[in-house]
């Protein structure tokens, strides 16, 4: 069975995490992105520390897997000549410049579609292409504050948070990721192409799904609430009496009264529990949410975490522990999913990354991230029949 999106290929012009994390997703789902770098200078995140090996960033390497890499200073004629080749026989175009950088470098969607009328052309932006805000720069941490999620990170009371995962980048690259998806689809059915206009900001305004819409049918401002959940309780983070933590979110009526039964088998003082009139529905719950966290608290501190993640497992009770970065890259069950992977890299030798979080029943291959132009004459002699004797004059005016 081939991969799903073989015989794609995408032209990468975006640089650092939002673009790059979205093109390694269909790098891993089997298109050819051909990541286009400037000469000399590269991406970015290939100069971001603190970890590097055989000098190649860590960062870089995380989400450029499953590219061919070639250098291309499209500030020189010569160098706008090769883009529109390699447009021509591509089908997505991506980018990650705010709007007014992309007439001068050529890559705006007019020019594009005059070297391919069927071109998808796609840009990530902090806020879009149109827009009061659209010039302005826009980093994760700008997005995650605009959009509303600091504000509900956290516990009421305490100074804004930022979330650990860059949500802001990661969440753009796969929504920009999906839009490619659909609008390849679309062109199999008309022939025709498509502008593609993501914006962080917005992609964060999609992902307050229920908070946003509890706000917009009550007028009621969501806080922060730490690990709990506004409405579907119980639900949090407690410790346990070896100092570990355990998660439970009991979404259903159903979850809540296995919990309650076996706080009240296993807990001493606490046999009445099922019963308790300040719990038995989600109204009376909510109504007492304090109470319920601070008997929570008192429960789980009784016993220690894999005790109580056993018995999560046998009361078929949602919960889990608070794994650190290290504890979850070393579960059973993400190792078992081969969500972490090995791949050689010419330089930096062999190391390990996170695998394709979407699996399609057919081998996993990972191909280690491109040197800064790796592929360059592979692409312009074998792609585009360029000699060795233009290529070497490209090279000799600094056009790659």
């Amino acid at each position: 069975m081939s991969m799903p999106l073989e015989g794609v290929r995408i032209l990468d012009f975006s640089q650092a995490l939002a673009g790059p994390f979205g093109m390694r997703t269909l790098g891993d789902l089997g298109a050819e992105v051909i990541k286009v770098e400037q000469p000399g200078v590269g991406d970015l995140s290939r100069r971001l520390g603190p970890h590097f090996l055989g000098g190649e960033s860590a960062y870089f390497m995380n989400v450029n897997r499953n590219k061919k890499g070639i250098t291309l200073d499209l500030r020189k004629p010569e160098g706008k000549e090769v883009l529109y080749h390699l447009v021509a026989v591509s089908d997505v175009v991506i980018d990650a410049f705010r709007p007014a950088v992309l007439p001068r470098l050529g890559l705006d969607y007019e020019s594009l579609k005059r070297a391919n009328a069927a071109i998808i052309a796609c840009s990530i932006s902090g806020f879009g292409q149109e827009g009061p805000y659209k010039d302005r720069p826009g980093f994760d941490g700008i997005i995650q504050a605009m959009g509303g999620g600091m504000s509900v990170t956290g516990k009421e009371g305490w100074p804004p948070v930022y979330m650990g995962f860059p949500i802001g980048d990661l969440a753009g690259g796969y929504v920009a990721a999906l839009g490619i998806c659909a609008a390849l689809a679309g062109r199999r059915n008309t022939g025709e192409g498509r502008r593609i206009d993501v914006s962080l900001l917005d992609v964060q305004i999609a992902l307050q799904a229920h908070l946003g819409q509890f706000y917009l049918v009550s007028g009621d401002v969501p806080k922060p609430i730490g690990s709990s959940h506004p409405s579907n309780l119980p639900a949090g983070a407690y410790q346990s009496s070896d100092g570990k933590w355990v998660q439970i979110h009991c979404v259903t009526q159903e979850f809540h009264e296995k919990l309650m039964r076996l706080l009240g088998d296993t807990v001493e003082g606490m046999e009445g529990l099922p019963a308790d009139p300040r719990f038995m529905t989600q109204n009376d719950r909510i109504a007492n949410r304090d109470a319920l966290d601070e008997m929570l608290a008192d429960a789980f501190g009784t016993r220690p975490r894999e005790e109580w993640l056993r018995l999560f497992v046998e009361g078929d009770i949602p919960g889990g522990p608070v794994n650190s970065i290290a504890d979850a890259l070393a579960d059973p069950q993400v190792r078992m999913r081969n969500m972490v992977v090995e791949i050689d890299h010419p330089v930096a030798g062999r190391y390990k990354t996170a695998g394709n979080p979407i699996k399609m029943g057919i081998e996993e291959s990972f191909q280690p991230p491109p040197t800064l132009g790796q592929h360059t004459e592979d692409v312009l002699g074998g792609l585009l029949g360029y000699s060795s004797q233009e290529i070497k004059g490209l090279r000799e005016i600094g056009v790659v």
